[in-house]
């Protein structure tokens, strides 16, 4: 009996022991789950940039949703197949190179959908240009996709008259 004691406060105590040192979890903020997303946002489009300058078609077409859109100089292209389609030539050509980095990325309150804007460069042999973006995303599966992007481009500067 004495040693069916001794069982039974051993494991009493190694129950609370082990409850004890079981941290207890808060739910965050809403603005600390914001600013979650919002780091989620952009990391996913520097990695973006980053796939597509390692991997040119392969990596842009990885971060589309499968309804993405674009609306480029007037005209919509929606769906993967036709983004394919759309971008392919631009990819081939060797001397393309687009690169980007946002500067402002905020998430929906249930961090459902979010958006990233920034600066892009894009060179195409001695062709030089540069703007702004704005690339709205969807979590889909854990992840964030692409499912509408924007350019716009900078003005040229005029030269002063003299």
């Amino acid at each position: 009996m004495r040693l069916f004691s001794i069982f039974l406060f051993a494991l009493s105590l190694a129950t609370s022991t082990g409850t004890a040192q079981k941290p207890t979890s808060r739910p965050l903020s809403s603005a600390a789950q914001a600013s979650i997303w919002e780091q989620e946002l952009r990391d996913a489009d520097l990695d973006f940039g980053r796939q597509t300058a390692a991997r040119r078609l392969e990596g842009w077409m990885d971060f589309f949703a499968d309804d993405a859109s674009i609306i480029h100089d007037g005209q919509t292209v929606t769906g993967k197949a036709a983004l394919r389609a759309f971008y392919k030539p631009l990819f081939e050509n060797k001397d393309f190179n687009l690169t980007w980095s946002p500067t402002h990325a905020e998430a929906s309150a249930d961090g459902t959908l979010g958006y990233t804007y920034g600066e892009y460069h894009v060179k195409n042999g001695t062709a030089i240009g540069h703007g702004m973006y704005t690339t709205m995303w969807r979590k889909v599966g854990g992840h964030w996709k692409v499912v509408l992007d924007l350019g716009s481009a900078a003005r040229p500067q005029s030269k002063p008259q003299n």
